[in-house]
C-alpha cells in the first residue's frame, strides 16, 4: 500500500518539481555613465516572501529563483531607488537587463575620465574579435594618436617617431619577446597577444612611470581575463582558426584558468601581392594563464606559450608598373628558387603574489626561447621597359624600349638562438596618512636579466648588371655586391631597480543643497516625474604627484645609469556654482617629464657587415609631455564622450642611427647621432552610436636627426652645373663643394597621421554591425640603399587605407527576451570583411635598379590589394 503511494504522490507532484525548478538569474547594477556600483542590495518580492542579494566590486550579482513574476527593488540610497516588475522565464538561466541609476547631478566621478593603472591610459573595451584584421596592435594604429604603421601584414607599430624597438609589452606583468630575424611581414606569423583573452588594455605614448622598463617611446600593458564561469569561444575564417575556452574550479573556485590556440594561414591575403608564386605560410601558437589562490592574501600565477611560424614562399613573376602619365615604364622580374623560414619560440612564466592591506607584491620569473631559422635562394632575371604613353598611338601601354637587362641571386644560411631569463619583484606600499583628504603609495622594484645570443650569419647577394659583376676580371672572381659571413655570441646581464611615491591630494570645500527634476518610468510605464534633492560637494579638486627614479647596469658594455621622471596630474573641481546654477566641468591636466633610456639589446650591437660593437651605449632622451582630457556628454548618451589632447617634445642623445627595409631595423651600431621629436596628438571617442564605441585621431609630428660628422661633396662641370651620374651630359668634373647636411628626416618621420575605428548597427535591427577602419599616414623618406642616411631625401607615396567589415549575430536576442533553442550559446556571429575595400595600391618599400646609362630606378614594392573574407564567431 506504501508503494502505491509513493508512486502516486510522484506522478502527480513531479510535473510541478519540474515546472517549478529554480532558475539561475544574473543581473548588474550601475549609473548613467555604466560604472558598476559595489555593495547594492536588491530585493526580489514574491507575494509576503523577500529574496536578498548584494552586488560584488563589479557591480555583478547572481541569485537563485522560481520561474514566476517578481517585483525587484534596488536601493542606492533614500533618493534614489530603482523599481520593477519582471517575468522570470522557465529557463536553465537568465540575465536581467541592467538596473540603471540616473543620478542627475549626483554621478559617480564621471570626470575620471583618463582611467590609470600605474599611470597608463585604459583604453575602452571594444570587442577586438569582430574588427577587421582585428588585433591589439591593429587596434593601437587606429585608436591611439601617436601610434602608426604602414604595413598590414606586420604587428609592428612606431610611436611618436620611434621604431617598433622602443616599445615595450607586458601581458599581466610579464614581459613580452619576440623573434629577432623577421624581414618581412609575410614572415612574421601570429602576435604573442590573443584577442580572445584579453580584458583590459593600458597605454602610455610616453611620459611613463619609473616602475616600467628602460625604453624610449612607449608601453602596453596587456591584462588577461579573471575567469568566473565557463566560457568558450571558436573562431574561423577563410585565413585560418581560433578557438579559446577559460573557466574556475576546485573548492571555492580557487583555481582559474585560460586557454587559447590559433592557426593561420595567409597565403590567401599573401596571394594579392604583386609577386606571384607559391605562397605557403603556416603560422599556430598555443597559451595558457592558470591562477591559483592559496589563501586571503597569497596566490600563485603561471603564463605558457609556444609559437611556431614557418614561411614558404617560390616566387614565380612579378610585373609592377610605375612612373607618371607622360614616363611610365614596366618592371619585370621572373625567379627561380624558394625561401624558407621558420621561427619556434615559447616563453614560461610564473609569479607568487602576495595582497595585503598595506603592501602589495608580485615576485617573477620569467624563460624565453628562440629558435630561429632563415634559409633562401632566389635566382632573378629582370628587365626594365619604357611604355608608350601617348593615347593616340596604337602602342599605348606596350613596350617602345627595353632600358635594362640584368639579374641577382640572393643566399642565405642564418640561425639565431636566443635565450633570455629574467628574475624581478614590483612592490607596493600603501602608507596611512593623517588626513583623509590625501592618499600616499610608494612602489619598489629590482630585476635581473639575463640574455644569451649565439647567431650564425652567411648571407651574400650577387647582383649581375651594368658594372655590378665581372666574371672575366684580371682575379677570375665574382663581385659580390653585398656579403655577411660571421658566428656571433653575446652574453649580457642587466641589473635594473626603481623607487617611485605617489602622492594624491584631494581639496573639499562646503556642500551646497540642490534639487533637480527627473523623469522616469514607473512599473506600468508611464513616464512621470519627481523631484530629486541631495547635496554636492561645490568645489572637489586633486593633485596627484608621482616622481621616481630608475637604475640600471649592463654588463656587455659596461654602462649603467640613473634616470628620473615626475609628473603631476590636476583636477580642477567638477562642479562650480555660476549665476544661480551648477556647470560640470570634465577636464583634467597632466604634465610629465623625465630622462628615458634605452640600453641595446641584440640588433643595436650588430653591425651591417656582421660583426658585434661592444662600445655601443644606450640612446637616451629627455620626454617632456603635456596633456588634456575633457569628458562631456552630448547627443543625449548616458556614456561621456572623451576628447583627449597631447603635446610632447622629446631630445635624444646618443642616438643609434638605423635604417627601416620592409620590417627589419638594421641599426649602424654606433651613437653618432643627436634627435628630436616634437607634435600634437589629438583624440575623441565615444558612443557616436548607442552602446557602439567609436574612435578618431589625428597626429601631427616631426622628427629629425643630426649625424655626427657625416658630409659629401657636390661635384660640378665647366658650365657650373651639378653633376648627376647617369643624367648630365657633361660628366668631367672641374669643381666640387663640400656639404654638410645637418639635421635630416628619420625613417619614421609621418607629418600627418589620422585614424578612424567606426562603429554602427542597423536601426530596428541590433544584431546587423558595420566595423569601419581608415588608416592614412602622410609621406615617409626614403633614398638609395648604400646607408648614406644624407641621401634619404626622397618622398614615398602616402598610405592610405580603407577596411570594412558586417556582422549579423544569428542568435542575437533582445533584452528580457529567451530563446527556445541554443539557451547556453551567448552569440554566433557571421561576419563579411573586406580588406582595402578602395584597392589602392600603398607602398611598402623601393627597390633599386641601375641601367645601361647608369641611371637609377626605385621600383615600387607594393602591398596587399583588394581581398574579401567570412568569419564565424560562436561563443557560449
Amino acid at each position: 500500500m506504501r508503494n502505491q503511494f509513493l508512486v502516486v504522490f510522484l506522478l502527480v507532484f513531479m510535473p510541478l518539481t519540474v515546472l517549478w525548478s529554480q532558475v539561475q538569474v544574473t543581473g548588474n547594477v550601475q549609473d548613467k555613465g555604466k560604472l558598476a556600483l559595489p555593495n547594492i542590495q536588491v530585493l526580489f518580492l514574491l507575494g509576503k516572501d523577500t529574496l536578498k542579494t548584494v552586488t560584488d566590486k563589479n557591480g555583478r550579482f547572481q541569485i537563485q529563483l522560481l520561474p514566476t513574476k517578481y517585483g525587484v527593488i534596488a536601493q542606492y540610497d533614500n533618493e534614489n531607488e530603482y523599481r520593477k516588475n519582471v517575468l522570470i522565464p522557465n529557463v536553465d538561466s537568465f540575465s536581467l537587463d541592467p538596473i540603471v541609476f540616473n543620478f542627475g547631478l549626483i554621478e559617480i566621478d564621471i570626470n575620471k575620465s583618463r582611467a590609470e593603472v600605474n599611470g597608463l591610459d585604459k583604453i575602452p573595451q571594444i570587442d577586438l574579435q569582430k574588427q577587421v584584421l582585428g588585433g591589439v596592435e591593429r587596434m593601437l594604429v587606429l585608436t591611439q594618436a601617436g601610434v602608426n604603421s604602414n604595413n598590414e601584414l606586420t604587428s609592428n607599430y612606431n610611436v611618436r617617431g620611434g621604431n617598433y624597438d622602443e616599445n615595450e609589452v607586458y601581458v599581466d606583468g610579464f614581459l613580452i619577446n619576440r623573434p629577432f630575424l623577421t624581414r618581412s611581414g609575410q614572415q612574421e606569423g601570429l602576435s604573442f597577444i590573443n584577442t580572445a583573452l584579453v580584458e583590459d588594455i593600458y597605454f602610455s605614448s610616453g611620459g611613463f612611470q619609473s616602475m616600467y622598463g628602460d625604453k624610449l617611446s612607449s608601453v602596453l600593458d596587456i591584462l588577461y581575463k579573471k575567469p568566473d564561469s565557463l566560457r568558450i569561444s571558436v573562431m574561423a575564417s577563410l585565413l585560418g582558426v581560433e578557438a579559446h575556452i577559460e573557466d574556475q574550479l576546485g573548492k571555492h573556485n580557487r583555481f582559474q584558468y585560460l586557454f587559447g590556440a590559433r592557426y593561420r594561414a595567409n597565403g590567401y591575403l599573401l596571394n594579392s601581392l604583386p609577386t606571384k608564386g607559391n605562397y605557403n605560410p603556416v603560422f599556430w601558437d598555443a597559451q595558457a594563464l592558470t591562477t591559483y589562490t592559496i589563501n586571503e592574501h597569497w596566490s600563485w600565477t603561471m603564463l605558457g606559450h609556444v609559437s611556431s611560424n614557418t614561411y614558404q614562399f617560390a616566387p614565380q613573376t612579378s610585373k609592377t608598373d610605375f612612373g607618371t602619365a607622360n614616363e611610365a615604364y614596366s618592371f619585370n622580374i621572373y625567379f627561380e628558387g624558394q625561401e624558407k623560414t621558420k621561427f619556434l619560440t615559447s616563453t614560461v612564466g610564473t609569479s607568487l603574489n602576495y595582497t595585503s592591506k598595506k603592501y602589495q607584491g608580485k615576485t617573477f620569473f620569467t624563460y624565453f626561447r628562440s629558435d630561429e631559422r632563415e634559409n633562401f635562394d632566389i635566382l632573378g632575371e629582370y628587365y626594365i621597359n619604357e611604355l608608350e604613353t601617348d593615347p593616340s598611338k596604337e602602342e599605348f601601354g606596350d613596350s617602345i624600349a627595353v632600358l635594362g637587362v640584368g639579374g641577382f641571386l640572393n643566399h642565405a644560411r642564418n640561425k639565431l638562438n636566443a635565450d633570455i631569463f629574467s628574475f624581478y619583484h614590483d612592490g607596493t606600499v600603501t602608507f596611512k596618512t593623517k588626513r583623509e583628504t590625501s592618499k600616499h603609495w610608494l612602489k619598489v622594484g629590482a630585476k635581473l636579466q639575463i640574455d644569451h645570443f649565439t647567431d650564425v650569419l652567411s648571407e651574400w647577394k650577387l647582383v649581375d648588371s651594368t658594372g655590378y659583376s665581372q666574371v672575366d676580371n684580371p682575379t677570375d672572381e665574382v663581385d659580390l655586391y653585398e656579403t655577411i659571413k660571421s658566428k656571433l655570441q653575446l652574453d649580457n646581464q642587466r641589473y635594473s631597480a626603481y623607487v617611485q611615491d605617489r602622492w594624491e591630494w584631494r581639496k573639499v570645500r562646503n556642500t551646497i543643497p540642490v534639487s533637480k527634476t527627473i523623469k522616469y518610468k514607473d512599473s506600468l510605464g508611464n513616464i512621470k516625474e519627481r523631484i530629486v534633492r541631495d547635496t554636492i560637494d561645490s568645489g572637489k579638486s586633486s593633485l596627484v604627484l608621482d616622481y621616481g627614479i630608475r637604475g640600471t647596469y649592463t654588463s656587455f658594455n659596461d654602462e649603467g645609469f640613473i634616470t628620473p621622471r615626475l609628473s603631476l596630474t590636476f583636477t580642477p573641481v567638477k562642479y562650480v556654482y555660476q549665476k544661480g546654477q551648477f556647470v560640470r566641468r570634465g577636464v583634467r591636466y597632466r604634465l610629465a617629464t623625465g630622462l628615458y633610456y634605452q640600453p641595446p639589446f641584440y640588433r643595436e650591437f650588430r653591425t651591417f657587415t656582421g660583426g658585434i660593437n661592444q662600445n655601443v651605449k644606450s640612446q637616451k632622451s629627455a620626454h617632456f609631455v603635456l596633456g588634456m582630457d575633457y569628458s562631456f556628454f552630448m547627443m543625449k548618451r548616458e556614456a561621456p564622450f572623451k576628447f583627449t589632447a597631447e603635446a610632447y617634445y622629446k631630445y635624444l642623445w646618443d642616438v643609434n642611427p638605423y635604417e627601416v627595409d620592409n620590417v627589419r631595423t638594421r641599426y649602424f651600431a654606433n651613437n653618432d647621432a643627436v634627435a628630436y621629436a616634437a607634435g600634437l596628438d589629438l583624440n575623441l571617442n565615444g558612443e557616436f552610436v548607442p552602446g557602439l564605441m567609436s574612435f578618431f585621431k589625428l597626429g601631427f609630428l616631426t622628427t629629425k636627426e643630426d649625424i655626427k660628422g657625416d658630409y659629401y661633396y657636390n661635384y660640378y662641370n665647366a658650365a657650373g652645373e651639378k653633376i648627376i651620374a647617369g643624367y648630365s651630359d657633361d660628366q668631367v668634373v672641374v669643381d666640387s663643394a663640400r656639404v654638410n647636411p645637418g639635421y635630416i628626416r628619420r625613417p619614421t618621420d609621418q607629418h600627418v597621421t589620422v585614424g578612424v575605428m567606426f562603429q554602427d548597427h542597423m536601426p530596428g535591427l541590433q544584431q546587423l554591425t558595420c566595423q569601419v577602419g581608415i588608416t592614412y599616414g602622410s609621406r615617409l623618406p626614403y633614398g638609395p640603399p648604400d646607408h648614406s642616411r644624407y641621401k634619404d631625401t626622397l618622398t614615398m607615396k602616402a598610405y592610405f587605407r580603407v577596411d570594412m567589415g558586417m556582422s549579423y549575430d544569428i542568435l542575437y536576442r533582445k533584452p528580457g527576451k529567451t530563446r527556445k533553442f541554443l539557451r547556453k550559446m551567448e552569440s554566433a556571429i557571421i561576419s563579411f570583411e573586406v580588406f582595402n575595400l578602395l584597392g589602392v595600391n600603398n607602398v611598402l618599400s623601393k627597390q633599386w635598379i641601375q641601367d645601361v646609362s647608369g641611371k637609377y630606378y626605385s621600383i615600387p614594392n607594393y602591398l596587399t590589394q583588394r581581398r574579401f573574407n567570412v568569419k564565424l564567431i560562436v561563443r557560449i
